[in-house]
């Protein structure tokens, strides 16, 4: 069992987080990922995270199932594993850390531009959801940090806040089994203690779920996207963090 002082830190993390993710539908390990770092080593964190996301995807993707754009779910799913199979291949291989400051930086100035007074995005075409679809793929992969990718292809594609969110947390659902299956398949989930603090954290993850989720249906489209865009800050910035620890 994890120790009382980590959990008296850790839960309160975790319920911001997932508070974020019940929001607009990803951002739970990029808020809470550089944070946690301080308490245990990165090699416990990052797969904890994956467990914790891949529960609150599907226990989310479950109620919010009647609001899912089906037709948008299809398109970007197997890209999604293509990307991933890709980015499993990266993480392996590659020393992605000098990846990441560039993503963070990018994201940051997506999300700054986002939050400028303007004009609508104007809608694309269905065929671009290979593109953002394996270029998440890899995110997730590398960085656990693809679900930005899929919230800017739906934002051009959808326009309810609950359609969106409920489309994104779908495509989470696919994409944080694919990233359990990576740490299983390197050994990092076989960790006694890991699994328990999991199963502690579950509550705090229940909680942050249950008040997003609220908080959300009160949301019209302009305060979702200022929502959205100021997470997608929050994201980059967190990317950037943890490129520099």
């Amino acid at each position: 069992m994890p120790d009382f002082l980590t959990l008296l830190v850790a839960e309160p993390i975790i319920t911001i987080a997932y508070v974020v993710f019940g929001l607009v539908g990803f951002g739970s390990t990029l808020v809470s990922a550089p944070l946690l770092a301080h308490l245990l080593p990165v090699s416990t964190v990052v797969p904890t995270l994956a467990l914790t996301d891949m529960i609150a995807s599907w226990s989310n993707g479950w109620r919010l199932s009647q609001h899912v754009a089906r037709r948008e779910l299809v398109r970007l799913v197997p890209a999604l594993f293509a990307g991933s199979a890709l980015g499993a291949w990266l993480l392996f291989t590659l020393p992605v850390k000098l990846l990441m400051p560039l993503l963070g930086a990018f994201v940051v100035l997506y999300a700054l531009n986002g939050l400028r007074p303007k004009a609508a995005p104007s809608p694309i075409s269905p065929r671009w959801a290979w593109w953002y679809g394996s270029v998440g793929g890899v995110f997730s992969a590398l960085f656990g940090a693809g679900g930005w990718v899929y919230s800017v292809y739906l934002l051009r594609r959808l326009d309810e806040p609950q359609q969106i969110r409920a489309t994104q947390t779908a495509v989470l659902m696919f994409s944080s089994v694919v990233r359990v299956a990576l740490f299983l398949l390197a050994g990092r989930l076989l960790d006694p203690q890991l699994l328990w603090l999991v199963l502690a954290l579950l509550p705090a993850v229940g909680l942050g779920l249950f008040v997003g989720h609220h908080i959300s249906l009160r949301l019209d489209r302009r305060r979702f996207l200022l929502l959205l865009h100021s997470v997608l800050l929050l994201t980059g910035s967190s990317l950037l963090l943890r490129s520099l620890i």
